[in-house]
């Protein structure tokens, strides 16, 4: 008979359990922690995910954070359910101790899972959200010169508003827009001051003239610098012939471009335009600083630097007066802005290919410090960056304009109009600078087409065109040899603008000047011997002469020189070009076997000058609007030509071999709108 002391001493294991018990014991302990681990996880993940949504939407955290977290939970429940499995089993053999809190272990591996989850996509929302791009003008015509208020609401820019561009106000969050100025003057460059009660604004002379550069990107004439009174909507001026205004981060102060001891600089001025201080300075008269902006300490001032052709951007420190270059190469760099952080200075530039906004990292000292770094890209021309004053903005204008190659019908013998105008070359990039060939057949000219400024031959004939120059630098302005072998032209590929030549034939390139100085606008004698052109390797634009293979360079005249053409007289004793002579343009002609150079004739304009075939008149534009031709002895000027559409710019008009046409280049914007980059830094 077996009773319970034979079964207890008989039939149990060394613990004092028997087989059945165990069993039981471990499916109970099983059972227990498996559903406790179910009902806690299932207590924990309600809890997080009643909590996890508020808490992405107060962080900022983006949508998908919530998936990863369902995720994440998804993942940890097998793994806190297979623990708890375990754990049971070991435990209802009276596990050690080290193994009797694994419960807890798992919960806590499940939390961290969780955990880690959420802090990867906390970390990934942390970083800046990418940038978003949104139009903010929608008007027809050309919306230009975004200008931000001080609290980053309302964005000014510049309109077209009956016959002139006025200043316009927009709110960006009501849409509503109001026009600020008034009058038939033309207006530009609108600056809001930091106390958002006043604007700066550059307006013409009168109301006959259109502000513009004189080259694209270039220097305004003929504006002064006027203030609105946003209270009393009074308009005052401030200061003649100044542009580009922009205020000093405190409103005390403001910088402007002016030429009011000599070349172009940047000048400094109290709040209320009085005290002019110039605080850049130049060793060369043709070296052009315009479009100053401030720091956000106050204490230096980028701006661009213009040398004929090539734009740089440069930083004065207004403690040291101590120049230094953030871009000094082969692209175009124009119209700098310091960001509100002071960490990088924004610009528009070619050197992708095309007009976009790029910046530049500068350290403290306002020294470049990294990489350029490409912001917006597409079509269109990007420019007139605007960063509002928390830094969280910036607007610019994107114009959608190229330049054309056009021709004139005009009289041989008096210049007049014979018929109406109509395009030689024309495309959507920039063609330019048009050149006949001595035999009329065909033009040379630079254009961007092949996504840097190259010289290009266009037949008349047969409308065949082929590129004749290749590489960076930009090659402008070309001008044949008498022999049709060669064409010269300037260009910035070396580094400073210098002068080469091209053999039509081989396309093989010819340096003659070293580029050491700013040497431009060549132009063959009528023989093919020699070549005259400006430079101002002796501080100040002049008129040089070397030989057509760059040898026995000397200066010509010493009176100064300015302008884009030289001419020779027919018999190539002479060279004809503009004098500045103390700011009243005078048109000489200085003797190639020396001497002082003389008056030569009065005529209206002399920056582009084209004699007819028997070099008895002058043609020439004024105001990048009007053709006019001038006799050479006695007469009157008398107007040839403009386009009714007051956008459409004239340049670079060039007589024909035979007299019969007139080459200009015509550059009229198709449209332009302002748009907002947010979270762009």
């Amino acid at each position: 008979m077996v009773g319970p002391t034979s079964r207890a001493t008989c039939c149990t294991d060394t613990l004092g359990f028997f087989p059945g018990d165990r069993l039981a014991i471990s499916v109970h302990f099983q059972g227990r922690r498996v559903f406790r681990a179910i009902l806690g996880y299932g207590v924990v993940a309600f809890a997080l995910l009643q909590i996890i949504e508020p808490i992405m939407h107060g962080l900022h955290l983006p949508e998908a954070t919530l998936t990863w977290a369902l995720l994440a939970l998804a993942v940890a429940f097998p793994i806190v359910i297979t623990v708890a499995w375990l754990t049971g089993s070991i435990e209802g053999e009276i596990a050690p101790a080290g193994w009797r809190h694994a419960w807890q272990v798992a919960a806590a591996l499940a939390a961290l899972l969780l955990g880690g989850a959420l802090f990867f996509y906390w970390q990934r929302a942390a970083a800046p959200p990418p940038p978003t791009l949104v139009q903010a003008t929608f008007e027809g015509g050309i919306e230009e010169y975004p200008a931000w208020s001080p609290d980053g609401k309302n964005l000014l820019y510049v309109a077209q508003s009956g016959p002139a561009r006025k200043i316009f106000r927009k709110n960006l969050r009501t849409g509503q827009v109001a026009q600020l100025t008034h009058g038939d003057a033309d207006e530009l460059q609108p600056a809001w001051s930091p106390d958002g009660s006043r604007i700066l604004f550059v307006r013409a002379h009168d109301v006959s003239l259109k502000l513009q550069p004189g080259d694209l990107f270039g220097m305004f004439l003929n504006g002064d610098l006027w203030q609105l009174d946003l209270r009393s909507g009074k308009e005052t001026p401030v200061l003649a012939d100044a542009y580009n205004p922009a205020w000093g981060p405190s409103g005390t102060h403001i910088a402007v471009d002016a030429s009011w001891a000599g070349p172009r600089r940047i000048w400094v001025l109290d709040g209320e335009g009085h005290n002019p201080q110039q605080v850049t300075t130049e060793s060369s008269e043709e070296v052009v600083h315009v479009a100053p902006r401030f720091s956000p300490d106050g204490r230096k001032i980028v701006f661009q630097n213009i040398e004929r052709t090539k734009f740089d951007i440069r930083v004065v420190n207004l403690d040291s007066k101590q120049l230094s270059w953030i871009t000094n190469d082969v692209a175009s760099d124009t119209r700098p802005v310091w960001s509100p952080s002071g960490k990088f200075i924004y610009f528009t530039s070619d050197r992708g290919g095309g007009w976009n906004i790029w910046r530049a990292p500068v350290g403290p000292d306002g020294a470049l410090a990294g990489t350029l770094q490409q912001i917006t890209s597409g079509a269109g021309q990007d420019v007139e960056p605007a960063i509002s004053a928390d830094g969280k903005q910036l607007a610019f204008t994107t114009l959608r304009q190229n330049a054309d190659i056009w021709k004139l019908p005009v009289s041989p013998q008096t210049g007049l109009p014979a018929g109406a105008p109509d395009a030689v070359i024309s495309t959507t990039r920039e063609e330019s600078r048009g050149a006949w060939s001595p035999d009329g057949a065909s033009v040379a000219f630079n254009s961007d087409r092949g996504g840097e400024m190259n010289i290009w031959i266009h037949s008349l004939k047969d409308g065949a065109t082929r590129q004749v120059t290749t590489g960076p630098g930009g090659d402008f302005q070309p001008n044949w040899s008498p022999d049709a072998a060669r064409i010269a032209f300037f260009s910035s590929r070396r580094g400073r603008p210098a002068i080469f030549t091209v053999e039509v034939a081989s396309g093989k390139l010819n340096a003659l000047t070293p580029g050491d100085a700013i040497d431009a606008g060549p132009f063959f004698s009528p023989d093919g011997t020699r070549i005259a052109f400006q430079s101002d390797r002796t501080g100040r634009t002049e008129v040089w002469v070397m030989r057509a293979d760059g040898g026995d360079p000397r200066q010509l005249t010493h009176v100064g020189a300015s302008g884009h053409f030289v001419r020779w007289t027919d018999q190539g004793d002479a060279v004809v070009f503009r004098c500045p002579c103390g700011g009243k343009n005078v048109i000489m002609a200085a003797p190639v076997a020396g001497g002082d150079a003389a008056p030569f004739a009065e005529i209206n304009g002399g920056s582009h000058m084209s004699f007819s075939p028997d070099r008895s008149r002058i043609m020439d534009v004024v105001q990048h609007r009007v053709l006019w031709v001038s006799p050479v002895r006695g007469g009157r000027p008398e107007k040839v030509f403009e386009f009714p559409d007051p956008n459409s710019r004239i340049d670079y008009p060039v007589w024909s071999p035979d007299g019969r046409y007139v080459l200009f280049d015509r550059q009229r914007p198709e449209g332009g709108d302002v748009w907002v980059l947010r979270d762009f830094e």
